[in-house]
């Protein structure tokens, strides 16, 4: 089998870490890291990795407070990741980064120039913005735009605006980053958000976070108690929710363990799940995931789909049909 294609894995060059230093901030409450092209590639061939594909993690550029500025940081990242896709196609490439998605005008000059010119793979959002998730209306042109160019949206978990650590030996990405990624989700379907714009497809990390498992109370109690409230667009009946919710895309990335396996490998659609790293953030506990992964049970066509078929599927430049 060709080695896996990893759709959950960062870079953070060294502009991008001075400027999170600047502005005084950690990685979502991780202790800032050092990041080397040379260690990446280290990792995937220990990992059986072929094909990178990279993002930032939280914080993105709309952590800093200046538009402009953000403007500019991501656009130098993505024409920093473009050139180090560009010189080694077949094992690199990246979802791009966008400024703050309250800055529409920005968001969509930016998705059009990372998709059209500099052909990224996809785009990278978070969670959360200044404390509104992905289905808020104000965000609906930045989806539109997403939907007409069918693109790949990478959705990475940070802490919402205002949010803190609930003890220091309990930090976000640990706990709370598996909440706000189903909160997130949740928050698009219910909206109607995921099902008026098809055309996008969303990678939701670490196995989805907590929608698989709660996505049949999301779905029983919505239709039940709230479908009054929901918006024209939205899902109505149970079932119509949990198609939505299976309508998704999930990276393994720290989800790859046997009991979450049991789970996902159950609820979700096959074809739906993608192999993931979350390198260099997770470093053992990628290796100690894609061991677990590697002895779990299954068969062939779905080892080759999880590892490869999938992201092929997905990204066509890399093989897919």
């Amino acid at each position: 089998m060709v080695g896996k294609i990893d759709v959950h894995t960062h870079a953070l060059p060294d502009f991008f870490h001075k400027s999170l230093l600047e502005v005084g901030r950690e990685a979502s409450g991780v202790p800032m890291i050092t990041w080397s092209l040379d260690a990446t590639k280290r990792m995937n061939t220990k990992l059986g990795i072929a094909t990178s594909i990279l993002s930032l993690s939280a914080p993105g550029p709309d952590i800093l407070p200046d538009k402009q500025a953000a403007r500019s940081l991501a656009r130098q990242y993505n024409e920093w990741a473009a050139d180090l896709t560009k010189s080694d196609p077949s094992h690199f490439g990246f979802f791009a980064a966008i400024p703050n998605l309250h800055d529409t005008d920005g968001c969509i000059t930016e998705i059009r120039y990372a998709l059209d010119d500099l052909k990224a793979d996809g785009i990278c959002l978070f969670t959360t913005y200044d404390g509104k998730y992905l289905g808020e209306p104000a965000f609906e042109p930045i989806w539109r735009e997403l939907h007409n160019h069918h693109a790949v949206v990478f959705i990475h978990p940070t802490m919402a605006k205002g949010t803190r650590p609930l003890s220091i030996m309990l930090q976000p990405p640990a706990f709370d980053f598996a909440h706000e990624t189903g909160r997130t989700a949740a928050h698009l379907i219910v909206t109607g958000m995921k099902r008026k714009y098809p055309n996008a497809s969303i990678i939701l990390s670490h196995g989805g976070g907590t929608l698989p498992i709660l996505s049949e109370r999301l779905a029983m109690t919505e239709a039940n108690l709230f479908s009054n409230t929901l918006a024209p667009e939205s899902p109505k009946t149970a079932a119509e929710i949990l198609d939505d919710a299976k309508s998704f895309y999930f990276d393994l990335a720290l989800a790859g363990t046997g009991n979450v396996l049991d789970m996902l490998l159950k609820w979700a659609p096959r074809e739906r799940l993608l192999f993931g790293s979350d390198f260099p953030y997770a470093t053992v506990e990628a290796e100690y995931c894609t061991r677990s992964l590697e002895a779990y049970e299954m068969s062939d066509k779905d080892r080759e789909g999880y590892y490869v078929g999938n992201a092929r599927r997905l990204f066509p430049r890399l093989g897919g049909k």
